[in-house]
């Protein structure tokens, strides 16, 4: 598991590593408040992972944003298809995040490792516990701007298993995943909006 997660680790890292150097299309779509994304496929050791690096600029302040992500009962909010995520404990220096995704069709639980280093949260599968998919690993970063607004990184590879489970859903879930930055700039322009109607 450890080769595994460095694997993750370097992939996603060295994705992240490109923001600065961003196409002038790519930046010119991030300025006008649009998601850039590039998407990953990797394989390694017999796993298959997809996902991918995503760039999003919201319009609040850094603390902000990593306050929402501190908090798992909002993730139902800002993270596609979970049913429930539900804080169990702390294992170390990392939390341990219980998440239920899915629908009728198709519905998976996993339990995450959590960990914040400053403006960096990091999660990925614990193995030892009950996991309806194989692997996962990711990360946000909040980085302020100037002008109040912070610039959100997030990477996601996952490896939702083989046979007709990956024909049938292997794509669906890694577009799902790439829609996090939105639903999360989404949810910061609500408690913006509460904010100011709240001063009226």
């Amino acid at each position: 598991m450890l080769a595994t997660a460095v694997c993750a680790a370097l992939a996603l890292s060295s994705a992240a590593a490109r923001a600065q150097g961003l196409s002038p299309v790519e930046t010119d779509s991030l300025w006008r408040g649009e998601t850039v994304a590039r998407t990953r496929e990797i394989q390694h050791e017999g796993r298959h992972y997809v996902g991918g690096v995503t760039y999003t600029i919201v319009n609040a302040p850094a603390a902000d944003v990593t306050a929402l992500l501190d908090d798992v009962r909002t993730w139902r909010r800002f993270v596609p298809k979970t049913r429930e995520a539900r804080l169990v404990g702390p294992a170390g220096d990392n939390s341990l995040v219980e998440v239920t995704q899915g629908s009728a069709l198709f519905k998976v639980a996993y339990t995450l490792r959590v960990r914040r280093d400053g403006n960096v949260l990091r999660f990925w599968v614990d193995p030892s516990r009950p996991h309806d998919i194989e692997d996962a690993w990711g990360f946000f970063r909040a980085e302020p701007m100037p002008n109040g607004q912070t610039l959100v990184t997030y990477g996601v590879l996952i490896d939702i298993g083989s046979g007709l489970i990956r024909d049938m859903f292997e794509r669906r879930v890694r577009d799902l995943a790439l829609e996090v930055p939105d639903n999360l700039r989404a949810l910061t322009l609500q408690g913006v909006a509460r904010g100011e109607r709240a001063l009226r």
